[in-house]
């Protein structure tokens, strides 16, 4: 199971990542769940700007309730995405003396990354950053589908 994590960005990072899944034909090998590292969102939907965001590029949207990593999750993934170094450093606070799921940035897998593995946090910010930072995740959720396209090939 693949874990993708942090308040407004996982919402947008799931979505994506099923659809190119499923399209893939992948969705029944590979499970997506969304997290925050911080339990203030803990059962509101997605934030409106990154539903709308998705609606606009032709995402799925709805359906998503905000949750916090629990320490008893780590047992269940096979690997963590993060958006930004802070959440890589809060799941392994969350796994003091053991050692957690592999953990990596999600950007890791975006080919446009040039070395800038964090995405960005358009919260607070407009639709246009919003969209930007979808930009990202697409092309990150993409290189991520390929790697498992070729891993069950």
């Amino acid at each position: 199971m693949v874990c993708l994590g942090n308040i407004c960005r996982s919402p947008m990072a799931a979505s994506v990542a099923r659809a190119l899944l499923d399209e893939a034909g992948l969705s029944g090998a590979v499970e997506v769940e969304s997290f925050g590292t911080a339990g203030y969102h803990a059962g509101e939907p997605a934030d409106r700007r990154a539903d709308a965001a998705l609606a606009r590029r032709g995402w799925p949207t709805g359906g998503h309730a905000a949750r916090q990593l629990t320490k008893a999750d780590l047992s269940r993934f096979d690997l963590i995405l993060c958006a930004d170094q802070a959440n890589v450093a809060a799941v392994r606070a969350l796994s003091p003396g053991d050692e957690p799921p592999p953990l990596r940035l999600l950007r890791s897998y975006d080919p446009a990354a040039a070395g800038a593995l964090e995405i960005p946090d358009p919260w607070g910010l407009d639709d246009a950053d919003f969209d930007r930072v979808l930009e990202i995740i697409e092309r990150s959720c993409r290189g991520l589908v390929d790697q498992l396209a070729a891993r069950v090939r």
